[in-house]
């Protein structure tokens, strides 16, 4: 490999989709908004500080068509960038590792993401 080159590490494919997720940590509760999505992670925007290695409990949605699929697992920051507008934190993006989740539910999401690949 060529010096300078980084080896993508991402192996489950990834959607821009905006969905609101109720975060549960060991002090507090948080929601977000997803910026991408996998059945791997997800990528999110929230205003609260939350630390990279704490474990979450994740809480949101997906539609589908006329209905809905809810999602319940828990997960593990794994990045924290702090979003900065003149010189004053704005919020945080996250990006979180599904750390538990059920086939059932990792299945749902990739069909989701299969689905809006293909619309695109």
């Amino acid at each position: 490999m060529a010096t300078g080159m980084t080896k993508e590490r991402r192996v489950a494919p990834r959607i821009t989709e905006r969905v609101t997720l109720a975060l549960q940590g060991p002090q507090a509760a948080v929601e977000a908004e997803s910026r991408n999505l996998s059945a791997s992670g997800v990528y999110c925007f929230s205003k609260q500080l939350i630390a990279p290695m704490t474990k979450l409990a994740l809480d949101f949605t997906l539609p589908q068509g006329g209905k809905s699929a809810r999602i319940q697992c828990t997960g593990v920051v794994v990045r924290v960038e702090p979003l900065i507008a003149n010189a004053v934190t704005t919020g945080y993006h996250l990006a979180i590792f599904f750390s538990d989740l059920s086939e059932r539910q990792r299945a749902t999401i990739q069909q989701f993401v299969r689905q809006r690949l293909s619309a695109s």
